[in-house]
């Protein structure tokens, strides 16, 4: 919507990208390097229907800046670099370097804004002060203050400004080599080169050069250790599962899995993807893992592969923004993304946490479930006396129980969904249920 070149068509299976004006023959797209991009996967596959419509692979699922964490953000990074340097070679640049530009396919970042290229004009890369403000900016929020790159971009949509990284890491950080960026940033409209186009490139393309290989460095001091957190080795400390129910747990759930037969499935508090993984044994599209703790979700990226149809959601169930962008229309909400396209959702050892932990009523947290999936729901229930639910009740001061019963948790699910079976973990004091929605 926001480009000038042309406009964006969804449909249900590809993206198809309309230009206003013929696209010039040659153009990038055209190009071999264009080519070796979709090979190497960091720009997305697409086919020309003529010289104003090309048509675009979709990716599985779509995500967001504001659900990624930060290795995604290198990664994303880094893919908008390769893409640049690559449409270096053919004299041209990037005109954007949008974090929104990027998507993920499973496990891999890919650029998809095909009409994202024009000569080069200037000594100065235009677009390198939005890579400074979505990218190298947030970056190190995170590294420096803890300020996830993902809460920038919930703030806004064109990440943190120059102004607002300086007055969040402080005048100690320009020693580093974050302070030569922001010297830096103000530079993106230099003036246009009075030289011939073509000897224009070859004059510039050695400056663009330089500053691709300088911001290159600057990603290479933004990585960081994995952080800790208490869900994060969850599936390695946890006590109050013994492990034959976790094995009868697991084989429950895989046999319902395989008897629905999905397409899609949405694992709701995933965590490290333990049934994520099982999921994507047997859904035939894909699985959409969803998780606040962000360690969590970055050790569950660690397992995704090519072959693992695995899309990471890093986001609290208890605060979803709806539609982001003009209108709330150019960026749809989880929830809307999730009950469009998983065919069941798994509910597993999630919902005590936001009934009791979030005070969210059990009638709205299963109105969430019913809004998140298109079929069927496995949910775990919990007996007031289980571990879990005594400590949650603790921590909240609300030793009554919360009215948090196994008959006021089947009869919320019950106004949305019918039981399809329910079966008892018998060494502990949880349920597991298969619901279908009403």
């Amino acid at each position: 919507m926001r480009d000038p070149i042309g406009r964006v068509e969804v449909t249900a299976d590809s993206v198809l990208r309309h230009a206003y004006s013929p696209l010039p023959s040659p153009h990038f797209l055209d190009s071999p390097s264009a080519a070796e991009l979709v090979k190497r996967g960091l720009l997305t596959p697409f086919a020309f229907e003529g010289r104003q419509l090309i048509r675009a692979r979709k990716v599985g699922f779509t995500t967001y800046p504001w659900e990624w964490t930060h290795g995604q953000f290198l990664q994303a990074a880094s893919t908008t670099l390769d893409v640049a340097e690559t449409a270096l070679a053919e004299g041209l640049e990037l005109k954007d370097a949008s974090a929104l530009n990027v998507l993920f396919e499973r496990e891999r970042a890919e650029f998809c804004d095909h009409f994202s290229v024009q000569p080069i004009e200037r000594r100065q890369w235009w677009a390198y002060g939005q890579f400074l403000r979505h990218f190298v900016f947030p970056l190190a929020a995170s590294c420096h203050r803890g300020i996830e790159p993902s809460d920038v971009f919930k703030a806004g949509l064109d990440g943190l400004s120059p102004e607002s990284a300086r007055a969040l890491l402080g005048t100690k950080r320009w020693t580093s080599r974050i302070s030569i960026a922001l010297m830096q940033s103000s530079g993106g409209n230099a003036a246009a080169s009075s030289e011939p186009a073509a000897s224009k490139a070859t004059l510039l393309k050695p400056l663009h050069k330089g500053l691709i290989d300088f911001l290159r460095w600057q990603l290479a001091g933004l990585h960081r250790a994995p952080r800790a957190s208490m869900w994060a080795a969850y599936e390695q400390t946890r006590s109050h599962y013994p492990a034959v129910d976790l094995a009868r747990k697991r084989a429950i759930v895989a046999r319902w899995l395989s008897g629905v037969s999905p397409s899609w499935v949405a694992d709701l508090g995933c965590n490290q993807g333990e049934y994520s993984l099982i999921a994507a044994d047997v859904a035939s599209a894909g699985v959409i893992a969803v998780d606040a703790d962000m360690p969590a979700i970055e050790h569950l990226r660690t397992r995704i592969t090519a072959a693992t149809p695995i899309y990471t959601v890093c986001t609290g169930l208890d605060d979803l923004p709806t539609g982001r962008g003009w209108m709330g229309r150019e960026y749809r909400g989880l929830v809307q993304r999730l009950g469009a396209q998983a065919d069941v959702t798994m509910a597993l050892a999630l919902i005590h946490h936001l009934a009791i932990g979030r005070s969210i009523p059990m009638s709205e947290v299963a109105a969430l479930m019913a809004a998140s999936t298109r079929r069927h729901l496995i949910v775990e229930y919990l007996e007031p006396q289980d571990p879990m639910v005594q400590e949650l009740l603790t921590n909240r001061d609300r030793a009554d129980g919360a009215g948090f019963t196994l008959e006021a948790q089947r009869h919320a699910f019950e106004e949305r969904f019918r039981t399809v079976e329910e079966i008892a973990l018998e060494g502990s004091s949880r349920r597991l249920a298969l619901l279908e929605k009403l």
